[in-house]
């Protein structure tokens, strides 16, 4: 697929961690939107006691918040693995402290996982799961399904990481995608200031069409959902960033907002994608 990343679509900054300055660019057929410029070495941008998928040793109030709702996220998660998994194994791409690797053994699913950050794949470790560093540990056609919350906008080369997924997955195998979405409410709210963005650690943004754009060749969507939680997570950080006060308070407020008019709109924040193989 030829992409064109010519249509300036927004100018921001790492609020996270850096505070450097970003650009973002559209491809106009697919509506995909790449951060450029896109760093050689990300590590430096991870490395933050506050990015809370790769430590959950944060006593915070707001990391207290964010391992509340990860616990509600991992019961949804499972329980959605478990209606497409009959006997077959489950990889989870990008599985940071191993979360819900843990919860599908508990379950007697048979799971593993790929987590590229070291310091991630420690901690899961001392929790008795052991990640693997590449992909390239696994073998073809191993896979009933493949997981991948919010880390398809993490990966430099889409189209060659959908590559990958079509050799792991069995055929009729189904991949489960959750990626925020820049066309909810939230994000239209907080502009530049969307903690969805989170550039230059999210390379890339997606709305229903990209998916469809990058996806639909070799798989079919057979269901969307939304992730309700993920909109208060979202919008809190945001305010944060806007340095909004009370940014709790209207967080929440935001993130209740853009879930009803998802009712409505059907763009959440972020959204979970459940596509089967086509062969």
């Amino acid at each position: 697929m030829d992409l064109n990343f010519s249509k300036h679509f927004l100018t921001l900054n790492d609020y996270f961690l850096t505070q450097e300055e970003f650009e973002l660019y559209r491809d106009p057929h697919t509506e995909l939107i790449k951060t450029i410029p896109q760093p050689k070495e990300l590590d430096k941008y991870y490395e933050s006691k506050d990015y809370l998928s790769h430590d959950d040793s944060s006593t915070s109030f707001f990391a207290q918040c964010y391992n509340f709702a990860k616990g509600l996220n991992l019961k949804s998660k499972t329980s959605l693995i478990k209606k497409f998994t009959l006997t077959g194994r489950v990889l989870d791409i990008g599985a940071g402290v191993g979360d819900l690797i843990g919860a599908l053994q508990d379950c007697g699913i048979e799971s593993v996982g790929f987590e590229p950050s070291e310091k991630a794949r420690q901690v899961a470790l001392e929790k008795g799961i052991d990640l693997k560093p590449t992909l390239e540990h696994f073998e073809i056609n191993s896979f009933e399904l493949i997981s991948m919350y919010h880390v398809l906008e993490h990966v430099p080369d889409v189209e060659k990481q959908k590559e990958k997924i079509l050799q792991l997955l069995q055929p009729k195998g189904v991949l489960i995608l959750a990626l925020p979405n820049y066309e909810s409410y939230d994000a239209k709210f907080y502009g530049k200031y969307w903690a969805g963005y989170d550039v230059p650690r999210h390379l890339f943004h997606f709305n229903k069409k990209a998916v469809r754009s990058l996806f639909e060749k070799d798989f079919e969507i057979i269901k969307m959902k939304p992730m309700w939680l993920d909109s208060f997570y979202v919008s809190i950080l945001s305010s944060r960033y806007k340095k909004s006060l009370f940014p709790f308070l209207l967080g929440m407020f935001i993130g209740l907002l853009s879930n009803l008019t998802a009712i409505v709109t059907k763009e959440p924040s972020s959204i979970t994608y459940i596509l089967k193989k086509r062969f």
